[in-house]
């Protein structure tokens, strides 16, 4: 069976949910380790997810079809 992929937002969810243990300061050290390596995999994952995002919405299809990069132009005032 295919792992389901969990999404960005559960992700972020979840990192935010660690954060506030690990501020907390109520779980031991050895938890805290796990929470933390789990929390830097976490990140991990949503900079890489970021970053795919990024290189798709920095592509533009023209009219005739094409894929170009996206540049927004300086206007200088």
């Amino acid at each position: 069976m295919a792992k389901q992929e969990v999404k960005f937002e559960d992700k972020m969810k979840e990192l935010e949910n660690i954060i506030s243990e690990l501020e907390n300061g109520e779980i031991d050290l050895d938890q805290s380790i796990e929470k933390y390596t789990r929390a830097m995999k976490l990140v991990k994952e949503c900079n890489e997810k970021l970053k795919s995002v990024e290189e798709q919405v920095s592509k533009m299809v023209t009219e005739d079809g094409t894929i170009e990069d996206f540049e927004m132009e300086n206007s200088q005032q």
